[in-house]
C-alpha cells in the first residue's frame, strides 16, 4: 500500500509537481478501491468516475476541493438520513413509466 506523504510533501507537490499529486491521488483511490469488499468495489468505482468527471470541469485547485468536500458532504448526508429515518429510506420507490414503442404495425 502506498504511504501518505506528511502535509508539507502533499503542499509541496502542489505547489511543483501537481501531476505527481494526481498521480498520487490515483493510485491511493485505486488502492482504496482494490481493497474494499465485492459488493462495495462497484459503488466505488461508480462514485470515483463520477468525481473524476466532476473534477475535470473545474477551473483551479481551490474549486476541485470545494467541490469534493461538497460531494463527500452530500454522500454524509445521505448515509446520516438512511441511519436515522430506515423507514423512510425502505419506502422510496421510483415509477417506472413506458414508453411508447414503435413498430411498424403502428
Amino acid at each position: 500500500m502506498t504511504e501518505l506523504p506528511d502535509f508539507d510533501k502533499l503542499k509541496w507537490l502542489a505547489e511543483n509537481k501537481p501531476d505527481e499529486l494526481e498521480a498520487l491521488r490515483k493510485t491511493l483511490c485505486k488502492e482504496a478501491i482494490d481493497g474494499s469488499t465485492g459488493s462495495n468495489k462497484a459503488q466505488l468505482i461508480s462514485m470515483l468516475f463520477n468525481l473524476e468527471q466532476q473534477l475535470s470541469r473545474c477551473s483551479n485547485p481551490y474549486h476541485r476541493c470545494y467541490l469534493a468536500i461538497r460531494i463527500m458532504n452530500d454522500k454524509l448526508v445521505a448515509l446520516n438520513t438512511i441511519l436515522n429515518y430506515p423507514q423512510e429510506f425502505r419506502q422510496q420507490g421510483a415509477k417506472v413509466l413506458r414508453f411508447p414503442s414503435k413498430h411498424a404495425d403502428d
